[in-house]
């Protein structure tokens, strides 16, 4: 099988997915637990998360056509 023809994963491990977007594991766990971040079990400790609700979660922020906020200095 070619390096072209292997699938991507679905799922992730919370510290892969950390490292993905640059985040604490923490700051997944607790998503997971208010239900903002849907998370299976793999294995009596493992937790993995799906890349599309990471995607979901982690969404960019609009920026277009906003004005610069003044600083009070």
């Amino acid at each position: 099988m070619s390096a072209s023809a292997v699938p991507k994963p679905e799922y992730v491990s919370l510290r892969h997915a950390a490292v993905i977007y640059g985040v604490r594991v923490d700051l997944l766990r607790q998503r997971i637990l208010t239900g903002e971040l849907p998370a299976v079990h793999a294995g009596r400790r493992l937790i993995r998360v799906r890349l599309d609700d990471l995607k979901r979660v982690f969404r960019p922020v609009p920026c277009a056509g906003r004005r610069p906020r003044l600083r009070a200095w």
